[in-house]
């Protein structure tokens, strides 16, 4: 026997059998499914059980200890956009105000018991046909966004790591889409012995189209480097293969700004060229350099057919050891204050503000968060409205400051583990105490091994880098990461507030809340800092210890060398 197959199905609530039965026969003659129930809890029970079988819900108002109004409430939280109607035979006219609590809810509606067959179906049918449509057209958006997230995550996957310390250089990079997917690209590899190549891209427009359009180019840029990437090749030349792909591929669909460098921090130079996207910036200190006197550069890559890209395009740049790289797509200069976009960042205010926070970065180690603390400071400033995707790129020499500790560390056992073995040989040659080295090891890996167990999903943390800073200060390490994770804490603590945070992180104790209990009877202090997307969180570790024996409570509460060894070195046997 074949399925009966209605226009819909519609959920009856009355406790008057009468009412029950004449409503659903009046529905199932219009071609209406019809579930008819005498109280509240079944009708709970009908929708939990399956909360997308109904298209709308007639109740009574008035039906013993919980009416028709907390009825809809229990729906909303069960199915917040199906309509409700309310059939009462109240006189509207009473004053007992049934009508306005009705209107509160923007898919509720009034009808009155008396309601002639033909009135009632038509008002089911128009209101249960408007609510498919936006059913439907909500379904399509929810698709939609979930198909820009997946290809948001596909986008992720294809650029390089967010930051990187080597021996000869650095880089750091901010990447933010204007909604779920960008048209924004860079790359960052090795390129020929102590070189590095960078290409920091915008391709025009937004949404699916420019991302996939970026997704193919980032793919080019990858195979490229690892099948024809050579020292001798320039700037001009990546240009031109790159012009050739878009004319190839993309000619028809959109045309790509770039900005292209080949850094040689040993030899202190950095040649790029600027293919219609704004010019390199070098800092030193806080002084902006001049880098582009005679407005060298060319037309965007893809625009025209006949570009070619020449050497006489190329800025060689010279740099110091402490000069710093920032390249930018020109969504920075797009933020606002409004919504309209007419309230733009100016760059006097972007050059200010960019002056102040690198005086020092050079000194201090804050490197890796550059780039987040700049936006921070942007939004701070109440230029805070996006209207294009946003990416920049900070590079330079390796230069760390005497006496100071920076690596970026992949998040994994064995990475985290050999971190902490460069950490405690680094520490030696300072002449640390054997026993101040193990609590900054201690502390090192639980935080790195949290930031990776809580800190991002199985995707994420395969591509994902904590940095790292390590210094003296008197008698204290100060230990800094910084890292692009979630915003809960994790074994950080809010300073002046440690009791509070604690409890809040000791929540998941479970097989590992010794050690967090363990780092926090290890630190003097634990501060925490969220510069929009990165967190900063810096432990000040005793390299003494904290309490004489003197004052070690009765029970406990010290550290021994005990529990030290029996939480340390839990990276590698996890």
């Amino acid at each position: 026997m074949s399925e009966v197959r209605y226009e819909a199905k519609i959920l009856v609530v009355d406790d008057e059998k009468l009412v029950r039965m004449v409503m659903s026969a009046k529905l199932k003659q219009a071609g209406y499914g019809c579930v008819a129930v005498g109280d509240i809890e079944s009708a709970v029970a009908a929708l939990k059980e399956s909360p997308k079988q109904f298209s709308a819900i007639i109740t009574d108002i008035m039906m013993g200890e919980m009416d028709g109004f907390m009825f809809r409430d229990i729906v909303r939280g069960i199915s917040p956009k199906i309509p409700v109607f309310f059939l009462t035979a109240l006189d509207p006219e009473e004053g007992s105000g049934f009508l306005k609590r009705i209107m509160d809810d923007s898919i509720s509606y009034y009808l009155p018991k008396a309601v002639s067959t033909e009135t009632l179906i038509n008002r089911v049918r128009q209101v249960v046909a408007s609510h498919r449509i936006e059913v439907f057209i909500q379904n399509k958006i929810d698709e939609d966004r979930k198909s820009q997230e997946l290809a948001s995550h596909i986008q992720r996957s294809l650029l390089p790591v967010r930051t990187i310390v080597t021996p000869r250089g650095f880089y750091t990079t901010y990447w933010r889409p204007f909604d779920i997917v960008s048209g924004d690209l860079f790359e960052a590899v090795p390129f020929g012995t102590g070189c590095y190549l960078y290409v920091l891209g915008d391709i025009q427009g937004h949404g699916t189209s420019a991302a996939l359009a970026m997704t193919a180019v980032q793919s080019f840029l990858k195979n490229f480097v690892k099948r024809d990437g050579t020292t001798t090749t320039g700037p001009e030349a990546i240009a031109n293969m790159l012009h050739r792909f878009f004319r190839a591929n993309l000619a028809d669909v959109t045309y790509m700004t770039a900005l292209i460098c080949i850094h040689r921090p040993l030899l202190g130079s950095v040649k790029w060229i600027s293919c219609g996207a704004p010019d390199l910036v070098v800092m030193e200190g806080a002084e902006t350099l001049v880098t582009n006197p005679g407005k060298k550069g060319g037309v965007p890559i893809g625009l025209f057919a006949d570009t070619i890209y020449s050497p006489d395009d190329v800025i060689d740049t010279s740099l110091t050891r402490t000069a710093v790289c920032v390249a930018y797509t020109d969504g920075l200069m797009d933020l606002s204050k409004d919504d309209a976009g007419e309230d733009v960042l100016p760059p006097e205010l972007a050059h200010k503000v960019r002056s102040e926070l690198w005086a020092n970065v050079r000194t201090d180690g804050s490197m890796p968060a550059l780039s987040a603390m700049y936006m921070k400071a942007l939004y701070e400033h109440g230029y805070d409205k996006l209207h294009d995707d946003i990416s920049i790129l900070i590079f330079g020499a390796y230069n760390p400051p005497p006496k100071m500790y920076e690596t970026a560390v992949r998040l994994s056992p064995e990475e985290v583990d050999g971190a902490s073995q460069e950490i405690a040989a680094w520490c030696r040659e300072q002449g640390w105490p054997e026993e101040g080295i193990s609590r900054v090891q201690l502390v090192f890996e639980e935080k790195l091994m949290n930031i990776c167990d809580h800190g991002f999903d199985d995707r994420e943390k395969l591509r994902e880098v904590v940095s790292v800073r390590l210094k003296k200060v008197r008698d204290t390490a100060v230990l800094t990461t910084w890292d692009a994770g979630t915003e809960e804490p994790s074994i950080a603590v809010a300073a002046g507030d440690a009791d509070t945070v604690f409890e809040m992180a000791n929540r998941n104790m479970a097989g590992r809340g010794r050690g967090r209990m363990i780092v926090r009877e290890l630190c003097d202090g634990v501060e925490r800092t969220r510069y929009e997307t990165l967190n900063e969180t810096t432990y000040h570790i005793p390299l003494f210890g904290k309490k004489s024996e003197d004052e070690i409570p009765e029970g406990g509460g010290a550290i021994n060398e005990g529990m030290l060894q029996g939480v340390s070195r839990r990276a590698v046997r996890r």
